[in-house]
């Protein structure tokens, strides 16, 4: 939840209702949240100087808005570009992906270079489960149950690889976006030796 609160205050200030229509806006197909765990996040922010509170008036009316810091822009993109931890792939990779624009190209390449490695790993798993599974001999009056429960593992590897097809897409796209810019360095840096 932190993350995803710094991630909408790198844009502008908030106040603590206009994070909650912004996830809900924004993120709410891979991410909810109460307000409740809104105000413990942003207090937990606060404490540890991520995040800096000032009050202005509006209309006549007190608002308290959030603001990132210095401090919380790099606990920010420390996070970003931190390996992810299997259990949390599916959801730190959508949540990540969302915020690649605050990210350089470079950085974009490594946070999508770490999502394809997890997706490979954990295809690699299902595969491995699919292949034990198939050497399994089951019992005629548990095959009912286990025609599921093996439709389930194919439906899980379905999505495993489509996920990790859709991250290397995303990997080559961001790879040719540093290669691009890194001639348009060069060029201006041959340009400007030439003034």
């Amino acid at each position: 939840m932190e993350f995803v609160i710094l991630g909408f205050l790198f844009i502008r200030q908030l106040t603590q209702y206009d994070l909650k229509q912004a996830l809900q806006k924004k993120v709410s197909p891979f991410y909810s949240a109460s307000l409740g765990s809104i105000q413990a996040a942003l207090k937990k922010l606060e404490s540890n100087g991520h995040v800096a509170l000032e009050n202005k008036i509006d209309n006549g009316r007190q608002k308290k808005l959030y603001a990132v810091t210095d401090s919380g822009r790099q606990h920010f993109l420390k996070w970003m570009l931190s390996e992810i931890a299997p259990n949390r792939l599916e959801s730190e990779s959508t949540t990540r992906l969302f915020f690649f624009g605050h990210l350089s190209s470079q950085q974009r390449l490594i946070v999508a270079q770490e999502i394809v490695y997890q997706f490979e790993l954990t295809v690699q798993q299902y595969a491995e489960v699919e292949l034990e599974t198939a050497q399994i001999e089951i019992p005629e009056q548990l095959l009912d149950i286990a025609k599921y429960q093996i439709k389930t593992l194919h439906w899980g590897i379905s999505y495993q690889r489509q996920m990790l097809q859709f991250f290397k897409q995303l990997y080559s796209e961001i790879e040719l976006e540093c290669t691009s810019d890194s001639h348009e360095s060069l060029f201006q840096a041959e340009k400007e030796k030439q003034n």
